[in-house]
């Protein structure tokens, strides 16, 4: 296991974050009220050993601090400070790294301003800077350099995706870092120094693990990103920093289990991260916001003034045809009710947003949009290059896996101390990189028996040789029958959330492979019912040699605090001479999965990746079954090889058919699938052979399966336990006898791309999306939140935009309608009206339901195709991708130009969410603009996700973009995002004297 840099111990390391138990709310808290986490804390068994860093009231370094001049507890445990060493002018380079999320168009440039100004800020000497962004992975723009023009140079291609060269400058930095890493040499042959090729290392790290880590914990690229620095920086000793660069966090139910994640890895790496909020929105703005909800003088205001303007979005110029009848007017309603704003918690930081505590919790500090750079940068560079080492002795008697907080509190007046926040007592040398979520499941291989409580299927699918080796697949399957469901029947949904570990370990007990995977799920209450008969699986490739393993799987429903555990013995046998198959496996599945997420993924068809029934048990009446497998032909031979596949029941032979089998010369890796027609089969047990034969060499795997449930009452008495008799079965089998003269239906399918869906199931997925969308509107709470939209300008329409303002909006939501109040105009407080603007605002109907509704609402007559089947950018679903268009004759929305209208028609994509039936994206085109309007084309789309609202989810729009061509070439260009929902409720009625 690699040890921290920082101390050169013999110590193991265990994984640090906040107490399980601490609220959110707590972590937005001034620093003053509470100590933040804010360096490494190591721990063996003897000897705890915790950075931290001690300033008087000013924020000036205090030297010369004593063990008698601090109080340390550990878990509550009060310990004796052994000793406590002051740490200053550490040798080398100190690393600091900028991330940038993702960011609109204002916000890139916002962030390009700062990020100037701490290039100018930190000394010149001393201090390296690397430049990476979050886009599905991170993306590696300059490596750590001292050279600011160079970092200038990243930064302005790492801000600004629309620049032609943005991603030909990642790419050409991370082929230099891979060369780096592999061969301690760039690109042209010259050497690097052995610190440059650790960083190298580091990042290279930090580069791969980002795709997994948002496989794991299924979070957003951001976030992912954060998390994968902070582990990856483990191996660089010294303090780090990693300045992220965000327009704010849009918070789920998991976001704080994700934001634990990130703490507690950084902890363990001396990482500490500073949040710059790249909003144009300002920090002033934002609270005043809170305020005038909290005290409901957004409504008192709006009745003295008179109503405000109501819209249905974003902009007035495209609106609906008929619009619907309007709500009782905002003045009457202030008369006798006042809306209380509901932030679940009565403490004011618990509006704060997450990433404030996530700045604290690591000792780094949250810059809010317009606020002061100098005095947390002045911080930092101190920080980083002074602190104190406390060491004590342990208290710990067992290592249980809880958290144990750690708090050191001064002892002298006026001294501020900030210590780390603590640490998760781990076994010491584990070897293991474990996240907070996996410690209770690894506690669970240490009873006997292991736990039973929690029902599910573990197995190693052997898939033969790979261009990686001799490849497994590990697949840990929970039936979400066994799962504690939340439901929500305000949102229509349920959610579920289980932990999974998987381990192989060899015979005698050593650690192979470790993976560990924490799903949330989400789904429709209209559909739970039939996915109670799926299952939530987490699935692992790796290599392994020949020879005896054992599988350890454990999992852990987070709801109901079920747990079970498993131990499986399997054999992995050398790579056979010939022609050679893979373990056939049941499909149950099959998820969509880029291939850059996972470019040797084994058990990849198509555009998708296989994920298989382990239970190998199926319905009667299921109508078809398909089944996965690898074909290895022979090298050596020149002979082609032929497939074919056997079926039989209870032991005879029912049907033996040749499988067409793609032309291949040499050797070659071929995954198959094939479908077996099952609708009419009895119920049984049965069992399928694949037979591969080339150069008149044989190769053979078998897979037994089970069709459950009674078949027709005519049956023998038998039937009723579920078997049948020969008579029974040959009068059942009428696909099919033992001569083979009528064969079950046995199709192959083509390796290029994944099954399609039916027109049947095409049309159910249409219909559930229907359903939700019509009463989207009706579901959603009162709410409160922040539109910033970001206007700018191509003049030439070769993508040179010009920002042309910021405006920042309260959103009010009430019963169905939309209620728009100007905050700022380029980050001053403004109380203009979109007309006052004088501007002509791009089109829009509306984020909050209308746009699907006009999709989606049968007089739309809206024709669908099925595009293909996709996942989200973080892993948290899958979706069906469908083409929609609407004519001009069924359309209900015009398109506005000054005095002139005009009615369109509109076509476009919609991103449908496969376990919710709720949309996560849509788009839409204006069709049939005539030639000679002054709007040649008009577009538009809306993310939603999911977002918690007075602790429930709720899916929301977080970004929308309208765009509008006007003139030869003239592009106008609206990014809109929402953030900082809250509810509002509860009513009070006011007395009028």
């Amino acid at each position: 296991m690699q040890k921290s840099g920082l101390l050169h111990r013999s110590y193991a390391f265990l994984a640090l974050g906040l107490l399980v138990a601490i609220p959110s709310s707590m972590l937005g808290q001034a620093e003053s009220q509470k100590p933040a986490s804010d360096r490494t804390t190591t721990v063996d068994v003897n000897e705890v050993i915790v950075d931290l860093t001690a300033r008087s009231k000013n924020g000036k370094f205090v030297q010369g601090l004593g063990p008698q001049d601090i109080a340390v507890t550990d878990g509550g445990t009060a310990v004796k400070v052994s000793s406590l060493r002051l740490v200053t002018g550490a040798q080398g380079d100190h690393l600091l790294t900028m991330v940038f999320d993702r960011l609109d168009m204002a916000g890139g440039h916002n962030a390009r301003d700062i990020a100037g100004k701490i290039l100018k800020m930190v000394p010149q000497t001393g201090f390296s800077f690397c430049v990476m962004r979050a886009q599905g992975r991170l993306m590696l723009y300059q490596d750590f350099t001292t050279d600011r023009r160079i970092l200038t140079d990243a930064i302005n291609l790492a801000t600004d995706e629309e620049k032609p060269d943005a991603g030909k400058s990642a790419e050409t930095a991370e082929k230099r870092l891979i060369a780096v890493a592999r061969t301690g040499a760039d690109q042209t042959g010259a050497r690097v120094a052995p610190s440059e090729r650790s960083t190298d290392l580091m990042l290279l790290a930090a580069v791969e693990e980002s795709q997994s880590v948002m496989q794991e914990l299924h979070t957003q690229p951001g976030l992912a990103g954060l998390m994968a620095l902070a582990r990856a920086e483990q191996r660089i000793s010294g303090r780090k920093t990693v300045l992220y660069f965000a327009q704010g966090l849009q918070s789920d139910a998991f976001t704080e289990s994700r934001l634990r994640d990130i703490i507690g890895a950084a902890n363990r790496s001396g990482v500490s991260i500073y949040v710059i909020d790249a909003n144009a929105l300002t920090y002033q703005a934002d609270q005043g916001l809170l305020a005038m909800t909290a005290i409901g003088n957004v409504r008192s205001v709006a009745a003295q003034q008179g109503p405000a303007p109501t819209t249905t979005g974003s902009g007035a110029s495209m609106q609906p045809a008929s619009p619907g009848p309007s709500g009782p007017g905002l003045g009457s309603m202030v008369t006798n009710q006042l809306d209380r704003y509901e932030s679940g918690s009565a403490d004011p930081s618990a509006n704060q947003s997450p990433l404030v505590g996530l700045a604290a919790a690591t000792g780094g500090a949250y810059v809010a949009a317009g606020g002061d750079l100098k005095k947390p940068l002045r911080r930092m560079v101190e920080d980083m290059t002074t602190y104190y080492e406390a060491s004590y002795a342990s208290p710990i008697e067992t290592f249980d896996g809880q958290f144990r907080p750690v708090v050191v509190k001064p002892l002298r007046t006026g001294l501020i101390v900030r210590s780390s926040a603590g640490y998760f007592a781990l076994p010491p040398d584990s070897g293991q990189t474990l996240r907070p979520f996996e410690a209770p499941l690894l506690k669970l291989f240490d009873a006997s028996p292991l736990p039973s409580a929690l029902s599910f299927e573990a197995g190693v699918l052997q898939l033969g040789d790979m261009p990686t080796g001799n490849e497994n697949t590990l697949v840990v399957s929970v039936p979400m029958s066994e799962l504690e469901s939340r439901d929500d029947p305000n949102s229509s949904l349920y959610s579920m959330h289980v932990s999974i570990v998987g381990q192989i370990k060899s015979k005698t007990g050593a650690l192979i492979e470790h993976f560990g995977e924490d799903i949330p799920r989400h789904g429709s209450l209209d559909s739970k019912e039939s996915a109670l008969a799926g299952s939530i699986t987490m699935q692992r490739h790796f290599p392994a040699e020949p020879g005896d393993y054992v599988l350890e799987a454990a999992v852990l429903d987070q709801n109901s605090g079920k747990a079970g555990a498993q131990r499986v013995e399997f054999k992995v046998p050398g790579l056979p001479a010939g022609p050679s198959l893979s373990d056939v496996a049941m499909v149950e599945r099959i998820d969509p999965v880029p291939e850059e997420a996972d470019p040797n993924e084994p058990m990849r068809y198509g555009n998708g990746r296989v994920v298989p029934n382990l239970s190998e048990k199926v319905m009667k009446g299921t109508k078809e079954l398909s089944f996965f497998s690898i074909v290895h032909s022979d090298a050596a031979s020149t002979a082609p090889p032929r497939l074919e596949m056997e079926v039989l029941k209870s032991g005879e032979p029912i049907t033996q058919v040749p499988l067409a089998l793609r032309k291949t010369t040499g050797a070659a890796t071929i995954p198959y699938l094939a479908s077996i027609q099952t609708g009419g089969l009895p119920s049984g047990d049965y069992q399928v052979i694949e037979r591969l034969v080339q150069g008149g060499k044989t190769a053979e795997r078998s897979l037994t399966f089970q069709i459950q449930g009674n078949d027709s009452a005519s049956a023998t008495s038998n039937d009723k336990q579920g078997e049948t008799g020969p008579a029974q079965d040959q009068a059942l089998l009428s696909s099919a006898d033992k001569q083979g003269s009528r064969q079950l239906v046995i199709t192959s399918l083509p390796a290029t791309e994944a099954p399609a869906p039916t027109s049947e199931q095409v049309q159910t997925i249409i219909e559930a999306a229907r359903t939700r969308a019509l009463e989207y509107g009706m579901r959603l709470p009162n709410f409160t939140c922040v539109e910033v939209t970001d206007r700018s300008v191509d003049q030439s329409g070769n993508g040179n935009w010009k920002p042309r303002d910021s405006i920042a909006e309260l959103l009010t939501y009430h019963d169905s309608e939309e209620t728009r109040s100007t905050l700022e105009v380029n980050g001053r407080r403004s109380h203009l009206t979109r007309a006052e603007m004088n501007t002509s605002w791009p089109f829009s109907v509306g984020e909050f339901g209308a746009i699907l509704n006009l999709v989606f609402q049968p007089s739309s007559k809206t024709e669908f195709t099925w595009k293909e089947a996709a996942s989200l950018g973080d892993g948290s679903a899958t979706v069906q991708v469908l083409n929609y268009r609407v004519a001009r004759e069924h359309a209900t929305i015009v398109l506005t130009q000054g005095n002139d209208q005009v009615a369109v028609g509109f076509h476009g994509l919609v991103y449908i969410d496969s376990t919710t039936g709720g949309v996560r994206r849509v788009t839409l085109e204006a069709d049939g603009v005539p030639h000679a309007f002054a709007v040649h084309a008009a577009s538009m789309s809306v993310d939603y996700n999911f977002v918690a609202i007075s602790d429930r989810d709720y899916l929301l729009p977080v970004r929308s973009t309208v765009s509008l061509v006007k003139g030869r070439k003239k592009v106008e260009l609206n990014e809109m995002s929402f953030r900082n929902y809250h509810r509002y409720a509860s009513r009070t009625k006011l007395k009028v004297q």
